[in-house]
């Protein structure tokens, strides 16, 4: 039962990354009920309902779940993530404080909470959640890592740089954190041959990864070199079906070179996307002026 059920988290994963929560849901609940005592299968099916926005039966799971582990970390982050969905965000606070002050001594703990403030932009207490974690864990790049993503959304760029610098300097072959930085620079049309150099590195850590395709594919399209973005582009498009952000790159590239109905199409899969991190609006208003510039 125990590997059926691994199969069915994978065959979960698989549909989750197509956007079908349903087919996801089933999977895991199939899973469960082969491994009820799993805690990864739990977290994965709660996971999926609060992508689908079925946040009562998220709360259900990871109730039973804390009943078997009431002190769970994982869960408490699972809990708070349904609050903030539903826009309950300081009763969402309010368990990762609780979370935190059980697990003084876990690094994610702090991370957990500054993400959530993150998110809904409360970057300066997010800071000093991190600063504090800093200085109780002053070897820890995850600490460290995160500072900087907050600092960039908060639009700090040269604090968010310095931090990740300093992982880089204990960790020079730390992926996420050369994507990080490059696509950082890349977004901003800053230093775009250095961009390029730090997401190749972290391509050759990782070199399948979407997410550092669609970066080096960003930093050509930004150094022009739309000849070298293209395949780079397509390749992470083709990855990242959901990822709204990704399609959005690869529809600039395409109407850029004047492929206006293939542009097309790959913005109507951005707005079909998952809508993380995009101006929906622009992209509304690009894909209108690239339907128009078919119709000549």
């Amino acid at each position: 039962p125990r590997q059926v059920a691994s199969l069915l988290q994978r065959l979960a994963a698989a549909h989750e990354q197509l956007g079908d929560h349903d087919a996801a849901i089933q999977a895991l609940s199939s899973a469960r009920d082969l491994n009820p005592s799993d805690l990864s299968v739990q977290a994965q099916l709660a996971q999926a309902y609060i992508e689908a926005g079925r946040y009562d039966e998220a709360d259900d799971v990871v109730d039973q779940a804390k009943r078997q582990r009431p002190d769970n970390l994982a869960l408490s982050r699972l809990e708070a993530r349904a609050l903030s969905a539903r826009g309950a965000v300081g009763d969402a606070v309010a368990v990762l404080e609780g979370a935190l002050r059980k697990h003084q001594e876990q690094p994610v703990a702090h991370v957990a909470l500054a993400n959530l403030y993150s998110e809904h932009d409360r970057i300066d207490e997010a800071v000093r959640v991190l600063r504090d974690a800093e200085m109780q864990f002053p070897g820890d790049t995850q600490v460290v890592f995160q500072l900087g993503a907050v600092f960039e959304r908060g639009q700090r760029f040269t604090e968010a740089e310095g931090a990740f610098r300093r992982v880089l300097e204990r960790n020079p072959e730390d992926a996420q954190t050369l994507n990080y930085l490059g696509y950082m620079m890349a977004d901003r049309g800053d230093r775009l041959d250095e961009s390029v150099e730090l997401i190749r590195r972290a391509l050759e850590l990782d070199p399948d990864n979407g997410s550092y395709l669609d970066s080096l594919g960003w930093a050509y399209y930004k150094q022009n070199a739309l000849d070298l973005a293209e395949p780079v582009l397509r390749r992470a498009g083709d990855q990242l079906l959901r990822n709204s952000v990704v399609q959005d790159h690869l529809a600039d590239l395409l109407f850029k070179m004047e492929r206006y109905a293939e542009a097309v199409t790959v913005w109507e899969r951005a707005l079909a996307g998952d809508r993380d991190g995009v101006d929906v609006s622009r992209i509304e208003r690009k894909l209108g002026d690239a339907r128009a510039r078919v119709r000549r």
